[in-house]
């Protein structure tokens, strides 16, 4: 089953959240980001369940007045093992959730629902079609983090190896048959589901160029809309069905889909694509067009070194056996 479209406004709350919080980049430019339209976030107390920010605006203002330094993304499988304070609202399980961290505090921000006290149904109220709220809302619930649970959180803090994801990614997914239709994309601004493409906006700030992720996230969403469609297409039909494996594999694309957000949402900055140049070439090799990866050298050079010591330090010995010889040493 395909990820919960969230995500998108949670990474985008993330990611220019904290360009805001650096003082990078005033809340102006990006509050009105066209991932956020027809959606509504709002922030409450978990405990007491007081509204404390209409919007994200405020929800951030504030954060930066209390001290906060950064936000991240993190997958709510961390969650597991952890209870729900308040029985009166239903935390939902989307793939991620966000923390807000300050010297002293860490704080979590988790979606939910308020339970009404007077409907027991499993499924959600159905209001009338024009009794609708065209506006998704989502409310993001308060609750502090334990210190056990922020050792867990530090490993998605983490610096990841962008070049390993890619051809991890390349071999589990891209590489495999049921992936053969998407087309091989690079250099491509990821902009998610915005329903006012005339003012369409990346999900990443594009200051740091984070090439790499922008096409990653881009290709994973593509081939996930194309699996769901299938299944769709499976499903209406009477003689086709989707196989075990297709659904394996599918699985798989959510699975590594929802953790690499997680990598883009807090270290999209260094996502970066390793630039190949050609050894015939040379002149075109620039400071500017060159990333800072460290590369091994090559066995043969290497050998060819170990080869120039071996004969150094016998014709060294030799020389020595000539002195002793003739002076007596």
């Amino acid at each position: 089953m395909a990820l919960d479209s969230i995500w998108q406004q949670q990474l985008t709350l993330v990611c220019y959240g904290n360009e805001f919080l650096a003082d990078k980049l005033p809340i102006e430019q990006f509050k009105q980001h066209p991932i956020f339209n027809q959606h509504l976030l709002q922030f409450r107390d978990l405990m007491s369940q007081h509204l404390l920010a209409q919007h994200f605006q405020v929800w951030l203002e504030q954060l930066k007045q209390q001290g906060v330094t950064r936000l991240s993304l993190h997958h709510t499988q961390l969650l597991n093992n952890e209870k729900n304070p308040n029985p009166n609202v239903e935390l939902l399980r989307y793939p991620h959730f966000i923390i807000s961290h300050a010297p002293k505090q860490n704080i979590a921000w988790m979606c939910g629902n308020e339970r009404a006290e007077w409907y027991n149904a499993d499924d959600d109220y159905e209001f009338p079609n024009k009794q609708k709220i065209d506006l998704r809302l989502e409310t993001l619930w308060h609750f502090e983090l334990n210190a056990v649970l922020m050792k867990k959180i530090q490993v998605d803090l983490n610096a990841p190896d962008w070049e390993e994801i890619d051809d991890y990614l390349t071999a589990q997914i891209f590489s495999s048959p049921y992936a053969a239709s998407l087309a091989p994309i690079q250099n491509v601004e990821f902009i998610g589901d915005q329903t006012d493409t005339n003012t369409a906006a990346a999900l990443l700030p594009m200051q740091y160029h984070a090439q790499l992720a922008n096409d990653l996230l881009y290709q994973l969403d593509e081939l996930q809309k194309q699996l769901s469609q299938q299944h769709h297409l499976n499903k209406d039909s009477e003689a086709a069905h989707s196989t075990k494996q297709e659904q394996d594999f599918s699985e798989k694309v959510d699975n590594l889909f929802s953790k690499l957000i997680v990598k883009v949402a807090n270290h999209y900055q260094s996502a970066q694509r390793k630039v190949v140049l050609s050894p015939l070439a040379a002149e075109e090799i620039t400071t500017d067009n060159v990333l800072p990866f460290k590369s091994k050298p090559k066995a043969a050079e290497q050998q060819h070194v170990s080869s120039k010591h071996v004969v150094g330090l016998i014709f060294m010995i030799f020389i020595i056996c000539i002195a002793a010889y003739y002076f007596g040493f």
